[in-house]
């Protein structure tokens, strides 16, 4: 299950909105007082699914219905409107094998564990802060039998959200709207023949999840 040799683009939007040094000395001293941060979030993931090719099985796919997500996210600033952050995200859910020909069966527990360092852009320095966010890691796709095999593959991430900050700078509120991408291999392969010879190329198939979750900001 699972079994992949990927090669894919590298994105690096969220490490560069992470690593944004500041201009000038002012900036520096403004986000001296309280330079980290620590958001322990909780919220639903949903999407998922893989073409199954399974000789001797129906055609069809293996999905994994959405569920409860929790994690949490440490951040260091690197400017009043940036930071470097690094995000960890649990689901525990199922992996079901949809068939083209109709019907769904339970194929096993499955938990889907996504570790990613990127970084955060802010929108004006106001106590409510909307954000963009992005983010390069793995994620590691692990069944709860262990005949199954567990697997790990680079993944990356995309996100929206909002920072509600109260006026002590100390805690604040988080929420989260995010994207994150596994190239997975789709089972087809093109061949195709020039000067130098033939080549053989297996394809890929994107699988998705979006998550959407709130969580407390403590800043120190």
């Amino acid at each position: 299950m699972f079994r992949i040799s990927v090669i894919c683009p590298l994105i690096a939007v969220g490490v560069a909105l992470g690593l944004r040094a500041p201009t000038a000395q002012a900036q520096l001293v403004e986000v001296n007082e309280h330079r980290f941060e620590i958001t322990p979030f909780a919220g639903y993931q949903w999407g998922g699914s893989l073409e199954a090719d399974l000789s001797g099985f129906p055609a069809g796919d293996l999905e994994l219905p959405g569920s409860f997500a929790w994690g949490g996210i440490l951040s260091f600033r690197t400017s009043p409107a940036s930071a470097v952050e690094l995000t960890y995200l649990r689901q525990d859910t199922d992996i079901n094998f949809d068939r083209a020909t109709g019907g769904e069966t339970k194929v096993d527990e499955f938990a889907v564990n996504y570790i990613q360092a990127g970084g955060i852009w802010e929108f004006g320095q106001n106590q409510l802060r909307p954000f963009i966010s992005g983010a390069l890691g793995i994620g590691i796709f692990d069944p709860k039998n262990e005949n199954l095999g567990s697997d790990t593959r680079f993944s990356w991430t995309v996100g929206t959200g909002a920072k509600y900050m109260f006026k002590s700078g100390r805690v604040g509120v988080r929420a989260d709207l995010r994207l994150w991408v596994t190239p997975f291999p789709s089972g087809d392969y093109a061949t195709w023949c020039d000067f130098y010879g033939c080549f053989v190329a297996e394809g890929t198939e994107w699988v998705t999840q979006g998550t959407g979750s709130g969580g407390i900001v403590f800043a120190f």
